[in-house]
Formats: C-alpha cells, structure tokens, sequence
C-alpha cells in the first residue's frame, strides 16, 4: 500500500507540473487547489502554486525540480489521508492519460544518451548536479545591486499609468535590527531567517536590508524550488577569496522538503557563508521545534520578525512617499497590513473580474458591497441588504446556478490566509467588499455605473441599516443620475425626483416631475401621487387633473378622493372657527360611505 500510494504521489507531482504548461492552467489550478483544500491545507497551497507556475514559466525552475518539490508535498498529504488517494487518482485521471495505459515511466532530473523504458519500472529520477536544477558557478550569480524584487517572488501591485510595478520600498522598524546580523553574516557566515505572517513583506524586506548591508558586487545565488543545493557547499568551498557570496532561500520550508538541506546549510554556515532565508511563522515553528529533521539546523538560525501591522512611525515614514497605491492602502486597507494590500489588490481584482462567467451571483454580491461602499458606506451591511443591491443589476442570470448561500461561501473565503473579497463585520452577518477591491474599482476608468434601480436598493439600504449615512447616499445618487437625467432618461428623471424629494429638496423635485411629465404625459398620474405623498397638493392636483383629461379613469377617481379630502380638512378648519354651513356640510359629508384608498393605479 505505501509503495502505491509513493507512485500515485509522483504520478500526480507530474501532472501538475506538466499542467503548469498547460493553456489552461487558471482552470487545472483550481481543480488542484480544492483537492488539496479536501486534504485540510489552508487555501488549497494557493500560495505555493503560484510561485512555483511563475518561476516555472519563467524558466527559473524545471518541470523535474517542480515535480520532485510536489511530489514530497503530496506524498506527505497521502501518508497523513490515505482515504485521499482516489480524489487524487481522479484528478490525474482527468489531466493525463493512465501511467499504465502505454508507458509509465518517467526519467527526470537530468540526462542520459539512451534508455530503455518499460511498463513495469515506474518512474526514474537522475540527479546530475547544474543539468538540471544545479546550481550554477559562482561568477554567473547575480550581483547584489542587480536583484530586482519581482525576480524574488515579491507579488507585483495594481498597475497605474507610468509608475513601477511596484511602489519604493518603505523601511520597517526592524531593518537595522535585520542590518546588523547581514553584516555579521557576511564576515563570519550564518544562517539569517526573516520571519512572518502571510504577505507580511518579508522578501521585500530581505531584499531592501541585504542590498544595504552587502558590497554591490556581493554575489548572490537565488536558489528557485526544486533546486539540489547538495553540491553548493563544495562549489562554494572553493570560491574566490575576498568577496561575499550569498545564498538566498526563499520560501526555506519548500527547500526543506528536500533531502540533505539540513546538512547543507550546516556545512554552509560552517564555512562561512551567508545564508539569507524567508519563512512563514507557521512554517519556522513548525520545522524549528519539536522532533522534525531540521530542527537542529534551524536552531543556529537568527531571526528577525517582520510584523503584518505597521507601526505609527512605519506609517509615518509611508506617508511621506508620494504614491497612489500606498496612499490606498492607508486609506482602504482596513484590518490588513500595508504589504498584504499591495499583494493581494491584483489578485482580488483578477479573481472577482473572472467571476462574472462562472460563478455570476458570487460576482454580484460582493459588486453590491463594492458599489455601496465607493458611494458611502464602508461599514458591513447585513446579507440581505446586499442581496436586494445585487438583485438589481441588469446582469442578474436567467436562471441560476447556484445560490446566495453558495455565492457568500466563495466569496468570504480566505485568499492566501489573509482576506476574502468580502470580509465579516463587527456585527453578526454582515459583510464588506475588502478595501483592495474598493480602491481599484474607484481609480478603474471602466468600472460600471449603478443605475437608478441599484441606486434605489442602495438608498433603502442605507435608510434601513445605516440612517447616518442615509443623507450622503442621496446625495450621491442625486449627483451621479443628473447626467442621465439631463440626456432625456424618463426613468432617471423620476428617480432623481423620489431622492429629491426624499431630501427635503422639494423645488428640485418639482423640476424632475415636470420635465417627466413634459417628456411623457403618461407619467402624470403617478407623479401627482409622488407629489402627493411629498405633501404638494396643489401641484398633485395639477398633473392628476391633466391625467384624468386624458382619459384615464384611476387618475379621475384620485383626484377626486383628493379634492374629497381636501374639503374635508378645510370644512374642519372652518367648523372649527365657528362657521355653521361648514358643519353642516362637513357632518353632511362625513355620513356619506367610508373612503377607502385606491390600490390600483395606472
């Protein structure tokens, strides 16, 4: 059973690194994701398969060292599940054809001038040192001034018109503590990790305090996943006198997974070479303590902590920097770090944007909480409120596929351990569109207008759930609809006159009726009524009598219960005063049936 098991994880290590190659990957990598998900890994290795698929791509690591990395991951999966094994059966079943259908063999790992394959051997791994995942001589390493941080794996931000892809680094409080031990490193050697949370900025900030601390013409040797590190101590031992050379290893838990790191970066660290190296928390106490194989060679390490929260003075230094991305992330970013916002922002925006072809209502909600929080409200609104916002788009399918239920499930589940595209609130059951999101969708030239029906499910839900900020949202409807409305739109011009009215403007509700009743006599009736309820009678009057002109029964019924009850008022008021006609033809009136409402209008 182990034997079988230790096939089926290489067989299934070679599906997804082929499938890295694939066209179709954004769809394989998703089928990957929830069967590791199913194995109880949080975000399915999101993480891991994004890096390992750009430095494949990039060429910086082999399809073999990308397949010998996954197959120790899946490996260990199976070990720990072995119920897991037909989930994973299934998937490569669908991405490749049977091991056993032809051949089944493999050689990977290096090269060989012949080889006789057979379908009973398996696969075979050939380790031939800089072939193929090596590492290369020393003079061919890039010098320390020549690292560029997208090359380390550091994610890239939202893109705007003529900047970086990525904003200036801005030093974190613990770059000299970080400083002091590169230098010491570099004269005596040692192992140096840089430690934290998820997008804490842990690369960035190994890359900013190495550059700072290290000559210019330090060579550094950036060791991709995958990569036989088991030669580099001897390749080093003999290196030219006098200059520093650094090995660089991001990531140092993946490096880990393969046989002989431990003793590697001992007889690294013993030969005095600087051993620069990222890790998750997690993962650095994971590996660090307990009874794991690399746990004596990490206890020589020094560490140094990059915390996911900026300090004021952190955020003091960043606000001295003129760039619009940082400027959104210390305005949108809510309960995330300053680097978890800049790295997550894209990748947010791309999954969201895609969600439109396949998981449609998941795409509409979190629009919902989009639309509502760039027009006003960025505090959490309750599921339903959202729902009655998404509702209202003209994008709404035919017929659905999944439901609401469904649809927050994606949508608030974590990315990258960090954030979902809707995130909780303070209070129970309600949600917010995450601030990456809403920053982008305020500075995208294309972003869709809400129309008057989104702006009314907006309104009623800023009145119902947020009355504060019930004032500033009509205001924004009102602002955002005048164009349309100036352009000849009837139905614009009867929602601008609703929010006007509803704003205590009543002369620019007047206006709005009058140019809808100018452009469709038809309106007239219902906007005697709106008029109605906004306390202008004479002006009701006016529109329902021009209604009833026109022939339309209900409008002369409603006028004339109006004119009823405004009798009624006005005889009470004289009756009042002492005026016995009025009392008599008050009492006259009132004895006649009850009035009942209309509930049928045209």
């Amino acid at each position: 059973m182990e034997r079988e098991l230790e096939e089926l994880a290489d067989f299934a290590a070679m599906a997804l690194a082929r499938s890295m190659r694939a066209e179709d990957w954004d769809v394989r990598e998703l089928r990957f994701r929830d069967c590791f998900a199913e194995a109880g890994v949080r975000d399915g290795f999101a993480r891991e398969l994004a890096r390992d698929h750009r430095l494949l791509v990039s060429g910086e690591m082999t399809t073999p060292g990308t397949q010998r990395v996954w197959c120790a991951r899946i490996r260990g999966l199976l070990q720990a599940r072995p119920l897991l094994a037909d989930a994973f059966r299934e998937l490569t079943a669908e991405l490749m054809p049977s091991p056993r259908a032809t051949v089944g063999n493999t050689i990977s790992g290096g090269t060989v001038d012949n080889a006789v394959m057979a379908g009973s051997i398996g696969s075979v791994m050939i380790n031939s040192g800089a072939a193929h995942g090596g590492v290369p001589a020393t003079d061919g390493w890039p010098r320390a001034d020549q690292l560029r941080r997208l090359g380390l794996g550091v994610r890239p931000t939202r893109r705007t018109v003529g900047a970086t892809a990525l904003p200036p680094y801005v030093a974190r409080d613990c770059d000299d503590e970080l400083s002091v031990l590169l230098r010491q490193a570099a004269h005596y050697g040692g192992l140096v990790i840089v430690t934290g949370g998820p997008l804490s900025g842990k690369t960035s900030t190994a890359w900013a305090v190495l550059r700072a601390s290290v000559a210019e013409d330090s060579r550094v040797f950036v060791a991709g996943g995958g990569t036989d590190l088991r030669d580099l101590p001897d390749q080093l031992r003999d290196r030219a006198t006098g200059g520093t050379h650094v090995v660089w290893l991001d990531d140092l838990d993946a490096h880990l997974a393969e046989p002989g790191t431990p003793g590697v970066l001992a007889r690294l660290t013993h030969d005095r070479v600087l051993v620069l190296a990222t890790m998750r928390d997690e993962a650095y106490d994971r590996h660090r303590f307990g009874h794991h194989p690399a746990a004596r060679a990490l206890s020589v390490a020094q560490t140094v902590e990059v915390p996911t929260e900026w300090s004021e003075a952190e955020l003091a230094r960043l606000a001295a920097v003129e760039d619009a991305r940082l400027a959104d992330a210390v305005r949108w970013r809510g309960d995330l770090g300053i680097t978890q916002f800049l790295a997550l922002g894209p990748d947010l925006w791309e999954e969201w944007r895609r969600a439109r072809r396949g998981r449609r209502l998941g795409h509409l909600l979190v629009r919902a909480a989009i639309d509502l929080a760039r027009h006003g409200i960025t505090e959490a609104m309750p599921l339903e409120a959202l729902i009655e916002v998404a509702d209202e788009y003209a994008e709404q399918p035919m017929e659905r596929e999944e439901t609401y239920t469904d649809a927050l499930a994606w949508a608030a589940s974590l990315r990258t351990g960090a954030a979902g595209l809707l995130l909780p609130g303070a209070e129970e059951e309600t949600w917010r569109a995450c601030g990456t999101l809403v920053a982008d969708a305020l500075r995208a030239p294309g972003f869709p207008a809400a129309d008057q029906y989104v702006w009314w499910a907006m309104v009623k839900a800023a009145r119902q759930h947020r009355p504060a900020e019930h004032g500033s949202m009509l205001a924004a409807a009102r602002s955002d609809l005048r164009a349309r409305a100036e352009a000849g739109d009837g139905d614009v011009m009867r929602a601008l006159g609703e929010f006007a009215g509803s704003a205590g403007d009543i002369a620019d509700a007047r206006h709005w009726y009058g140019r809808l009743v100018d452009l469709d006599r038809g309106s007239a009736l219902p906007v005697g009524e709106d008029l109605l309820e906004l306390g202008e009678y004479t002006e009701a009057a006016r529109y329902m009598e021009m209604a009833a002109a026109d022939g339309s029964r209900w409008a002369a019924s409603a006028l004339a219960r109006l004119h009823l009850d405004r009798a009624e008022h006005w005889l009470a008021r004289a009756a009042e005063q002492g005026d016995e006609k009025a009392a008599a033809t008050l009492a006259h009136l009132r004895s006649g049936p009850e009035r009942k409402p209309d509930t049928v209008k045209e």
